[in-house]
């Protein structure tokens, strides 16, 4: 194991024998700490300090010796005395800099915070009086040891400090209860750990001893010039250590404390009748996004908020400027409307998409409705896109429905919020959506130009962990309907819910995109050209990625939802299974996009795996040649293949990836190869130097590749636009993973491709293969239907299920899969907390089965299996519990087991594999 994590983590050439002679030792303290400086086992270290450090070593031709030490104040004096000649990851004091020589340029920044453990509910944030006579570790003769010094003399608060010399000493400490807080340094705040204080932000350094000139210098340069070619190498060296940590909390100023503490009551402006943002419902209680929103500020900041309700926009501007509110909850105008009102605006909050929503009879729009005034930005490119749509302002959304409705409008031009709103309470088939490519609606809150104070308040809270935006968008996007309807909506309703998951993933990794370039904006090397034009090319792929994705996404979507109001219409029940059919497609597409997307997560974050099987070779390139040949005549394509491969043989590989690099590979050369065109195929196995390697060409006369897309061709998200590749885009993806997949495996990919003329790909794959040694012929999965089809229909008659899921229409589609294999004493419980009470409160053996969600509130599947698997009865150790999750990381996986549940079924669930697995367990 340890010489698996050498592999991933740590540069290469650092062993001793690979050093070439002519390099200088240098000996290099470190203090071991988790994502910073770690041991492997066989005398090498990795994380973030020690790979910044061989990174450097390698630009100045050093050879860093590690020297590790227990605490600060015995690497200082190893390195007074000469034991060493350099320490990594030092944050500057006054005594510090007088005794040592700090680098000119510092690897990172962390915090110094009061942490206590996540659920000690005796502390809240930022209060210290809660830590009198508290047991407080930290280490001794650190800088933290100062800043505690500091804190409890400002506060006036009175801690018991317990010393330690030993970091890991600290935790194990506070891990057993001995301590009630510790207070450490670090970017991150530990996964079973949260900020309680936040005390001081440092920047951390190499530092060198005194006599150690010119090895600073060394130093120095190396870092220029590794800052020079990655201004990004920090924040990506960080990432790559970043499972070891989590983010940070809230940390307010002394200056915006007092703001708080000089206003009692937050005044919270809202619009009476704009839902889903905000609305007043029937016990005359303000509800909707922005309440919520401001509702979750209010507790993340001990701050009262007070709802003041108007029904006009122009109503909340003058109350703003006469003093009777404070803040405008959430506008989406923009920064220069509020400009000239005299207001500034907060951080965005969130972004939400434009649409189009028109009656079903409507060809062409010619007026449209859309509420309130519309922000100047949006104005614009609505005239610059739509110049011949008349727009006319209606003061709520039911008023633009209404208008649509009575052919006052042809349509409604409303935000995805409000798309998704009107789609619960009036029926997705009442209207048809339509995008309008990037156009979008930014939401922020509002206040006076003067308050930076409250602005900066609002902008840091919003943006922090202690608020989830996406929890609070959803839970009051998708409002709970009527019992008709919920009966009526239900295929749509399952539909959007799940592109909505999918585009708020997709927002939330362009947001890290995002932030990741503005750091480096703001960074040293932000005037050189060459890294501003790096970041520009990654910011146009992403936006191009953003915009393919929503495109592809909302192709099998309006397959799904036109199919769905089709067989909600038909009453032939040909007609329907036909729609059914199609509806499945569309899903599967869907699904296929998604599974692309979470690929590309996996690789990025190293916890992608080859999987090694037994593969028929022929079974498996017929399965791929089969789909490809259909794909080719419904496209007009003239294919060709030929497939040699060795008889009387098996390979040992991962089949998924393998079919994934074949089947990406001849959709690419199907795509661009127009009507009339030729792609050609060619797999062989051939025996080299003693091993076996398999060579796969896919040949196309399409429409080629210019050079230039060629030199970045595999970078993510990265598409050649070109006039004859429009109506066949894609999402950019495919060749990133073929190229991803094929160094897991490694293998090589070779491209030869001209304009006009036609591309060549040609793969090289090792793989083991033995001979056969029956005459089975099948691979798994037929042999795997064939069990499942002779399990009993009756397998789940009489048999006691307690069925553990918080989404009630998850439940529900649970029950009917049961069902089918004779489920009828069933259980619900919509939460962990519930599950132990049904169990607890049960006779002993009475459930003989529990499937178990994971992510649920109150308590999680995890906790719950604890629980149950605790509970003092024999029938408790035994009862089998299986796992049905989107959750299917391996570590999820492994993390089943290790709470003691049998198995783990991943959503969406294959019913085939469902009843397989709980025929194993019962």
């Amino acid at each position: 194991m340890a010489l698996i994590i050498s592999i991933v983590f740590l540069p290469q050439h650092i062993y001793a024998d690979k050093v070439p002679d002519s390099r200088e030792n240098v000996h290099v303290g470190i203090i071991l700490q988790p994502g910073i400086a770690m041991p492997t086992g066989t005398g090498i270290y990795y994380g973030f300090d020690v790979e910044y450090m061989y990174k450097i070593s390698q630009y100045a031709n050093l050879h860093a010796v590690y020297h590790v030490y227990d605490n600060n104040e015995m690497m200082f004096q190893a390195l007074s005395n000469g034991e060493i000649q350099m320490a990594l990851g030092i944050s500057p004091t006054t005594e510090r800099k007088q005794q040592f020589l700090f680098a000119n340029t510092s690897f990172y920044n962390g915090n110094i915070d009061v942490r206590v453990h996540n659920d000690d509910t005796r502390f809240t944030f930022n209060k210290p009086e809660e830590f009198n006579d508290k047991i407080i570790g930290l280490v001794k003769a650190s800088i933290t040891h100062d800043c505690a010094k500091k804190w409890i003399a400002e506060n006036n608060i009175h801690p018991v400090f317990r010393l330690y010399e030993d970091v890991n000493l600290l935790y194990a400490d506070m891990d057993a209860g001995v301590l009630d807080a510790v207070i450490s340094t670090g970017s991150k705040v530990s996964r079973d750990y949260r900020s309680a204080i936040h005390l001081s932000t440092n920047n951390y350094y190499p530092i060198f001893a005194r006599d150690q000139v010119l090895l600073k210098e060394k130093v120095d340069e190396a870092m220029n010039i590794i800052l020079y070619d990655d201004g990004l190498y920090p924040e990506k060296l960080f990432a790559k250590y970043s499972h070891f940590q989590i983010e940070e909390g809230l940390y307010l100023t002394s200056q915006e404390k007092a703001y708080i503490a000089e206003h009692p009551v937050l005044r919270v402006a809202i619009l009476e009748n704009q839902a889903p943002f905000s609305f007043i419902d029937d016990d005359g209680e303000p509800q909707g996004i922005a309440p919520e929103l401001y509702r979750r500020i209010s507790q993340t900041l001990d701050w009262p908020v007070e709802f003041k309700v108007y029904r006009y926009r122009d109503e909340i501007i003058t109350a703003l400027h006469s003093g009777e509110a404070d803040v405008y909850a959430l506008t989406t105008q923009d920064i220069i409307a509020s400009e000239e009102a005299g207001l500034a605006l907060s951080k965005s909050i969130f972004k939400l998409d434009i649409f189009s929503l028109k009656r079903p009879d409507v060809e062409k729009i010619y007026t449209a409705a859309y509420i309130g005034r519309m922000p100047n930005n949006v104005q614009h490119m609505m005239h610059d896109r739509l110049s011949d749509v008349n727009f006319k302002p209606y003061d709520t959304l039911e008023e633009c429905y209404e208008a649509m409705m009575h052919r006052e409008v042809d349509a409604v031009f409303c935000n995805m919020a409000q798309m998704n709103w009107l789609m619960v309470k009036k029926g997705s088939d009442k209207f048809v959506v339509g995008g309008l490519g990037d156009m979008f609606a930014e939401c922020s809150s509002q206040m006076l130009s003067d308050n930076k104070v409250l602005n900066s308040i609002i902008s840091k809270t919003v943006k922090s962990k202690a608020v989830d935006i996406t929890s609070i968008i959803n839970r009051n996007i998708y409002m709970k309907p009527s019992t008709m309807d919920y009966i009526h909506n239900i295929p749509t309703k399952l539909v959007v819910i799940f592109f909505m998951v999918i585009l708020f993933i997709t927002v939330m990794i362009s947001r890290m995109m995002y932030i990741s370039h503005q750091k480096q904006v703001s960074a040293e090397l932000s005037a050189k050209q060459a890294a501003l034009e790096a970041s520009e090319r990654a910011r146009q792929a992403e936006s191009n990625f953003l915009s393919t994705m929503s495109h592809d996404m909302r192709t099998p979507l309006n397959g799904i939802l036109g199919y769905t109001r089709m067989a909600k219409g038909s009453t032939n029940m040909e007609e329907v299974q036909q729609y059914l059919e199609n509806i499945d497609n569309s899903s599967k597409l869907m699904l296929a996009l998604v599974n692309d997307v979470l690929d590309l997560s996996k690789l990025a974050s190293g916890k992608m795996m080859l999987r090694e099987e037994k593969i028929i070779p022929m079974e498996l390139y017929n399965t791929i040649k089969s789909a490809i040949t259909m794909n080719a005549e419904t496209r007009h394509v003239e294919f060709k293949s030929e497939v040699r491969l060795p008889e009387n043989m098996v390979l040992y590989s991962d089949r998924l990836r393998l079919q994934q690099i074949a089947m990406n590979l001849l959709s690419n050369a199907m795509k661009y190869t127009p009507a009339g065109g030729h792609v050609f195929w060619d797999v062989s196995i051939v025996e080299e130097n003693g091993e076996y390697v398999l060579i796969e060409l896919i040949k196309d006369d399409g429409i080629g590749m210019s050079e230039e897309f060629q030199e970045h061709m595999f970078e993510i998200f990265t598409q050649e636009i070109r006039n004859e590749s429009l109506s066949t885009r894609g999402t950019g993806l495919g060749l990133s993973l073929v190229h991803n997949f094929i160094n897991m495996f490694g293998g090589t990919i070779s491209v030869k491709s001209k304009l006009n003329e036609g591309s060549e790909f040609t793969v090289r794959i090792p793989v083991k293969m033995v001979p056969e040694v029956d005459n089975e012929n099948d691979s798994g999965d037929d042999s795997s239907q064939e069990y499942t089809k002779n399990i009993s229909k009756d397998l789940l008659k009489d048999v006691p299920i307690l069925l553990v899921e918080d989404n009630e229409i998850n439940a529900e589609l649970a029950q009917l899969m049961l069902s089918e294999y004779g489920a009828n004493m069933i259980d619900w419980a919509e939460n962990g907390a519930v599950s132990v009470e049904l169990y607890s409160a049960s006779e002993p053996s009475h459930y003989r089965l529990i499937l178990m969600d994971l992510r649920m509130p109150i308590l999680d599947g995890f906790a719950a299996t604890r629980k149950i698997r605790a509970l003092h009865r024999p029938d408790a150790a035994v009862v089998p519990i299986i796992a049905m999750s989107a959750d299917a990381y391996e570590e999820d996986i492994q993390h089943c087991k290790d709470v003691g549940m049998q198995a783990h079924v991943s959503k969406p669930v294959d019913l085939d594999t469902l009843i397989r697995v709980i025929a194993e367990h019962l």
